[in-house]
């Protein structure tokens, strides 16, 4: 069995679908939370005028969570004239859904709000859900804010949710479209290494889309003429790119790192903006140590 067989079979492993039967369930209780959300933002007076999924599952790049802990990214949209001053006051009204709904503890984040639903006392899956406004010119704001935020720290903030989805989604900067799909085999495959090498809160600091961006950009493409695809060294060949291109070394005596990714949309703010340095060196340092062998 050649190496490239070993890693088509990996990537049928660890992929996962929105359509996959094991979590229907969990398609069903988005669907049924979606529509409660729909009912008590109407009577709010911001009625919803569209929702989208967001994250791995809308570009294809979902894997099997090694701790069995699905993660659903769902927007809410409402109108621009009918959205409140405060956008806090849309998040209380949607955990107050999530509440009702016997979700533990639902949070107001910054950019969303977030939920874990538990199943027989064990966490089953976790939601987040980010809410915009939208104008006439389809152009769209997100709620930004915490609960308790200042008037400062709390706005609507231009955004282009859907412009970032097809960015990922975009084949026309590939030469194939078996270099596109390698490009996202790569990012399946990335998200399981860091998902063995890095633990605890650590983990959740590298994000996916930090990776799917960063992939993208550095993508170095791996098929002969011949069409003999070779993910091994588009892997190896990609992570060089990525080391070069968004980690500055701020320690050269201690080696220390910062990583900086930037959103290619609106608001083109840094992924990691206020942990790439306390990320950076560790992130840096399990991939150097990424020895792969072509």
């Amino acid at each position: 069995m050649s190496l490239q067989t070993q890693f088509n079979k990996f990537n049928e492993t660890i992929s996962l679908s929105w359509q996959d039967d094991k979590i229907k369930n969990i398609r069903e209780k988005n669907y049924s939370i979606l529509e409660e959300i729909k009912k008590k933002f109407k009577e709010e007076g911001y009625p919803v005028v569209d929702s989208f999924k967001q994250g791995s599952y809308i570009t294809n790049t979902t894997i099997e969570p090694l701790d069995k802990e699905y993660d659903i990214d769902v927007g809410i949209v409402i109108d621009y004239e009918k959205a409140p001053e405060n956008p806090i006051d849309t998040k209380k009204t949607l955990r107050d859904v999530l509440l009702a709904r016997n979700f533990k503890e639902p949070k107001i984040k910054k950019p969303c709000v977030t939920a874990q639903y538990f199943k027989a006392g064990e966490k089953s899956f976790h939601l987040d859900y980010p809410i915009y406004k939208r104008n006439k010119f389809n152009t769209y704001y997100l709620a930004v804010g915490k609960e308790h935020s200042s008037c400062d720290d709390r706005k609507w903030e231009g955004s282009d949710p859907k412009g970032l989805i097809e960015w990922l989604n975009d084949n026309n900067s590939f030469n194939s479209n078996e270099a596109y799909q390698q490009y996202k085999r790569l990012i399946r495959y990335m998200k399981r290494w860091r998902d063995y090498c890095i633990t605890g809160t650590e983990r959740k600091k590298i994000y996916s889309i930090g990776f799917a961006i960063m992939i993208k950009e550095s993508f170095t493409m791996s098929i002969s003429n011949d069409g003999d695809i070779n993910d091994v060294t588009a892997l190896l060949n990609t992570v060089k790119s990525i080391k070069k291109r968004y980690f500055t070394c701020v320690d050269y005596i201690n080696n220390k790192y910062n990583v900086k990714v930037n959103i290619p949309v609106k608001p083109y703010r840094d992924v990691f903006d206020k942990h790439g340095s306390t990320v950076g060196t560790l992130f840096y340092s399990k991939l150097d140590k990424l020895d792969i062998k072509p």
